[in-house]
């Protein structure tokens, strides 16, 4: 397995773009290409749901809503445009020749989660802006629907990007295994990563001292000579002590299973995993 193909969602917020460029350098690192997407949401369709707008004036409203999507859509093209021609990235919507990076872009109008879903699938990874984590009853996704649907419904790795995290090619990884699925699921899906490193933790629980030392025997099949970095069991929380062992490590990136679960329809995310989506500093490769 490579990494050759990383979508990036493009809108919403200004970080989109800086994920766009964290996307260049792994692209660079593994010759892949990056798809951009923008989705275009028809305002009108929840107008009309919200106020029962009466048939004549919902194909006004349509249009105009329609019109005003294309335009912002537009504006985040040419800032697509603009960033590839910065970082000298070819844009082509085909595989080119030779293992350049390349970079394409595409929009369409439908559900944001429905279309980054379907993206997501058929990608290698997808690379997304640290959320801002909301809490209490109003908003029933504490990450937001669209990164809630990529990290629950996909199957595939979401690389969390920090923000004011320096953007440059990471050489040290950490792993934070608990012999989960997911954890193990993430290992397996982030190998290419893995083997280009140039030193790789194990970060575990001691209880988990056995686990560790058999995740690095199997690493050690694959070339990955990796180190264990045990958690303290005092004081911080697991999140926060993960933290701290890749912050005293100099680590680049973190590797970790998510964990969710759900409750009366709605999806509660693990401490852990809450913890990291909301405080780490460096980008964390998430896999449900």
């Amino acid at each position: 397995m490579s990494i050759k193909t990383i979508l990036v969602p493009i809108g919403g917020r200004k970080a989109s773009m800086t994920a766009l460029e964290r996307a260049f350098v792994i692209a660079e690192r593994f010759g892949a290409h990056i798809k951009a997407v923008h989705v275009m949401e028809r305002a009108f369709d929840a107008v009309s749901f919200e106020f029962h707008l009466p048939a004549h004036l919902r194909g006004s409203v349509e249009e105009s809503s329609e019109q005003s999507a294309k335009v912002q859509a537009d504006e985040y093209r040419e800032a697509f445009e603009d960033a590839c021609n910065k970082a000298n990235v070819t844009i082509s919507d085909k595989p080119t020749s030779g293992t350049g990076v390349s970079a394409g872009w595409h929009q369409e109008f439908g559900h944001v989660e429905d279309v980054l879903v379907r993206h997501a699938r058929l990608s290698d990874v997808v690379t997304v802006p640290q959320p801002v984590i909301a809490s209490g009853p109003a908003r029933r996704s504490p990450v937001g629907r669209a990164i809630e649907a990529m990290l629950c419904a996909t199957g595939r790795p979401v690389l969390i990007d920090p923000p004011k995290c320096e953007i440059k090619q990471c050489n040290s990884v950490a792993i934070g295994w608990n012999e989960s699925t997911e954890a193990s699921r993430a290992v397996a899906m982030t190998m290419p990563w893995l083997t280009v490193m140039n030193r790789v933790t194990i970060i575990a629980s001691r209880k988990r001292e056995r686990g560790a030392n058999e995740l690095a025997e199997y690493l050690s099949w694959h070339d990955v000579k990796a180190e264990i970095a045990f958690l303290d069991s005092q004081g911080d929380s697991v999140g926060e002590a993960m933290l701290n062992i890749c912050k005293s490590t100099s680590t680049g990136f973190l590797i970790v299973g998510g964990f969710s679960h759900s409750r009366a329809r709605e999806l509660l995310f693990g401490g852990v995993t809450r913890h990291l989506l909301a405080h780490s500093t460096i980008p964390t490769l998430m896999v449900h």
